[in-house]
């Protein structure tokens, strides 16, 4: 499954440090391990980052960047809601299309009254106006960023940067061992500013490991493996004559898998729906990106939508597949496109 949740009446020391030395990350009042996501119309792999602060020392244009901001008056403290930084929010807000939770509250808690993370703040004020915040996870040895916003109108100051450098600053004077900023994503550059830090380490979960990013695979990441895998296949089943096409399922980021008796519905956000005429079966093929290899499937419920669970994306280039599909038989698979296609060919 590509997103799973865990949620907890805390999570915080331990616990929290437990999570993010594994690749997972915050969402409201839980954290998940979602490594596919759609952005715009087309799926991307996340990837978690991180600095060590062992020795850290900011270099110099990081340290001009504080200097510049430095007539402002920057505080460290617990974190708390007020209308100042929700209408921070909302400028936020306004940039992603009001594609993010409709509130500070709801983005940060769920709208519960209690957060079950152990959250501080950044907040910078140009005498008595606040005109940046950014909050952030404290665990026993670690620091998570989570979200900044700041005043457009200081647009110049580079504020969203600036803040996460001084929860760094904050970090190191504290002596935690790591600084999470978050995750960036190969292909979508608009979180690229988070490799500005320092040399940060990624986490590899095949290998269960931080690894300096410049060894980072981006051809190997699954988002792309597993649209690049179904395209070739595509183009052989065209060529002959198969009748197929390739289509988007929603439910990717759901955090479950649906389940009829021992049967499990899909959990790929992409598959090959198989059209055909003779045979009694609904044929659906997915590329298995943990046992790297083809399957094809027979599924039940291709014309049941799924209740309970509002899709939210679509894809730019497939169809979205709009119910649950529900896996009753792997007929065959095979790592080897050649001869999961030769296959293919025998058994239509």
């Amino acid at each position: 499954m590509f997103t799973q949740y865990y949620y907890s009446n805390n999570i915080y020391g331990e616990k929290l440090d437990y999570f993010l030395s594994k690749g997972w990350f915050r969402s409201g009042q839980g954290v998940n391990s979602a490594n596919i996501i759609n952005f715009g119309g087309k799926l991307y792999s996340p990837v978690r980052v991180r600095l060590s602060l062992l020795d850290y020392q900011f270099k110099k244009r990081l340290r001009k960047l504080i200097n510049k901001n430095n007539q402002f008056t920057t505080i460290c403290r617990k974190s708390f809601f007020s209308t100042e930084k929700e209408n921070l929010y909302q400028q936020f807000r306004q940039k992603y299309h009001q594609q993010v939770p409709v509130s500070l509250k709801r983005y940060l808690q769920d709208d519960f009254q209690n957060s079950v993370f152990n959250t501080y703040e950044i907040a910078v004020y140009d005498q008595k106006k606040l005109i940046a915040v950014s909050f952030f996870d404290v665990g026993l040895k670690s620091i998570a960023s989570i979200l900044g916003v700041y005043d457009e109108s200081y647009a110049a100051y580079s504020l969203g940067f600036y803040t996460m450098l001084a929860e760094i600053d904050y970090s190191r004077k504290n002596r935690f061992q790591y600084y999470y900023p978050g995750y960036v994503v190969p292909g979508f550059p608009k979180f690229d500013y988070k490799l500005r830090i320092g040399k940060v380490n990624y986490y590899e979960p095949a290998k269960d490991a931080w690894l300096p990013f410049d060894e980072l695979k981006t051809d190997e990441l699954p988002a792309l493996v597993i649209e690049k895998k179904l395209t070739n296949l595509s183009k052989l089943m065209t060529g002959s004559n198969i009748n197929h096409q390739i289509m988007y399922y929603p439910y990717l980021d759901k955090g479950f898998i649906n389940y009829i008796d021992e049967q499990s519905e899909l959990a790929n956000p992409l598959f090959i729906k198989i059209f055909h005429e003779q045979k009694h079966q609904n044929l659906a093929i997915e590329y298995n990106y943990e046992k790297n290899c083809y399957q094809l499937g027979s599924f039940i419920g291709f014309e049941h939508p799924i209740e309970g669970h509002p899709f939210y994306t679509s894809h730019l280039n497939y169809e979205t597949f709009e119910s649950c599909l529900i896996k009753s038989d792997i007929i065959f698979e095979n790592s080897d496109i050649n001869l999961f296609f030769y296959t293919l060919q025998n058994y239509q």
